[in-house]
């Protein structure tokens, strides 16, 4: 066949009309028309992203906007300050409380043990008929008695080095003999005001306070505070160690979120660009109103169509990613994953007949909970896995079972396997061998993973010597 406006065959390789070829015919048809003075035909415009290789599979290094910047490392330095900062005041707060906490245990203790001492005093004091008993004070102690007229008559102290005394007028000892407990005096002491007709050796008194220093409780509790200080000192340093290096975790993994969403957003616009560059240019093709090139027309809207179907098979397995990894509930019923295997083998078979499948199934029931349309979907991308990406005739074994309380599906060839440097990303997203031709987004297998962690089950890459090994495992129903 000639090409547009006589100028030469253009089918591709195989007798068919490839991207480059209808892209040069349409180009030189613009051309010429413009040289001869005239109009570029009607529909001859070619967009310019034909200029590149319209089917490439290679993915677009992301440019400088979007790799992480002064701003991404400034974001993620400061989250780190916010979440060290947050630890080092739940520390704090919590080692503070802790030690308010004891602290006011242990004056409550002192303050119940002076009272305790003050009532024990106070009932053997200098009243009658024990009045004349030699009294036995500590260092904290101070026995008073008081006349009529709150004058101190007689004085008693366990140490010569106490704080003074408050004064007390006679209505304050009357109000103070009214409690039966000791109470705060003020000025340091705690006492116990007891009113009797006769008290002291000189039997004149009408008051005897029995009274115990407190100025020791007060440095006690704040050296209590300071051994708390000093114990806390490393843990609270192993805490901030621990939050900082926590911080950093958190940063190092956010920035790596960031970086396979950066690079998945350029790899799912690359695949997406593909087939609507294929569709711009084949539409702009179809366009050419001239009858010589119905064939050719005819062509380029199958191809649109083709390509069509490509991208919304795309879409559709990105759309099924995102709802699984959103979690979104599941068409659960009872599935027989026997009966699931034995239609996807039968289906593989008779569509691709170059590609043997061999079944094995274990006797017993093989019954799962889960989403047979999912269900059928794993298995069957295994499958094409392997189909698409080993030679005619490689055989596929697809093996079903159970093991420790799980149903096992197993996918196995004997083809060339999967290059190591693919292994340890092999059910990332886009991923794909750099020397593979197979048709495909490079997303089957992270959807068997997607689907394998909805139901509660999980996939991975056995090693083997040759060919390559799935193994499917579902937890069987209890």
């Amino acid at each position: 066949m000639r090409g547009l406006n006589g100028i030469g065959p253009v089918p591709g390789p195989g007798g068919s009309f490839g991207a480059n070829s209808l892209v040069s015919a349409v180009k030189t048809a613009g051309l010429r028309a413009a040289g001869r003075g005239g109009k570029r035909p009607a529909g001859t415009a070619v967009p310019e992203a034909w200029t590149a290789q319209a089917n490439s599979r290679a993915v677009p290094t992301p440019d400088r906007a979007t790799r992480p910047g002064r701003e991404e490392t400034v974001w993620a330095d400061k989250s780190a300050q916010r979440t060290l900062a947050f630890w080092l005041f739940a520390t704090l707060t919590t080692f503070g409380t802790l030690a308010a906490i004891s602290a006011g245990a242990l004056v409550h203790h002192l303050v119940a043990r002076t009272d305790r001492d003050i009532t024990r005093l106070s009932q053997t004091g200098l009243g009658p008929p024990v009045s004349r008993r030699p009294l036995v004070l500590n260092d904290e102690s101070l026995v008073l008695v008081l006349d009529t007229r709150g004058r101190v008559i007689e004085r008693y102290s366990g140490s010569d080095r106490l704080p003074s005394f408050p004064a007390l007028s006679l209505a304050r000892l009357k109000s103070y003999a009214a409690h039966p407990r000791p109470v705060e005096l003020g000025g340091g002491y705690r006492a116990q005001v007891v009113r009797t007709p006769r008290a002291g050796l000189s039997q004149d008194g009408s008051y005897v306070v029995t009274a115990q220093s407190t100025a020791s409780i007060r440095p006690t509790a704040i050296h209590l505070l300071q051994v708390e200080a000093l114990a806390a000192l490393p843990l609270l340093i192993a805490v901030l160690s621990g939050a900082r290096w926590l911080a950093r975790r958190e940063a190092r993994e956010r920035h790596e979120t960031e970086c396979r969403l950066r690079e998945f957003l350029a790899t799912a616009g690359h695949e997406l660009r593909n087939p609507l560059t294929t569709i711009s240019g084949y539409a702009e093709l179809a366009r050419v109103g001239d009858p010589t090139y119905e064939s050719m027309r005819q062509e380029a809207l199958g191809r649109v169509a083709i390509e069509v179907e490509r991208m919304s098979t795309l879409i559709d397995e990105l759309f099924l990613l995102t709802r699984l990894d959103l979690g979104q509930p599941l068409q659960l019923r009872c599935v027989d994953l026997a009966r699931l295997c034995r239609d996807a083998a039968s289906a593989a078979r008779d569509c691709h007949p170059d590609h043997p499948v061999r079944l094995l199934l274990a006797p017993g029931d093989h019954t799962v909970t889960g989403d047979p349309l999912r269900l059928h979907q794993l298995v069957a991308n295994l499958l094409t896995n392997a189909r698409v990406h080993t030679p005619d005739g490689t055989t596929t074994t697809l093996g079903l079972g159970t093991e420790d309380g799980y149903r096992v599906i197993e996918v196995m060839d004997d083809g060339p396997g999967i290059p190591r440097e693919l292994r340890a990303r092999i059910f990332d997203r886009f991923v794909r061998g750099e020397e593979t031709t197979a048709a495909g987004s490079g997303l089957g297998l992270s959807i068997v993973a997607a689907i394998a962690q909805a139901h509660g089950g999980t996939v991975v890459l056995e090693p083997s010597h040759e060919g390559t090994w799935f193994r499917v495992r579902l937890p069987a129903p209890t």
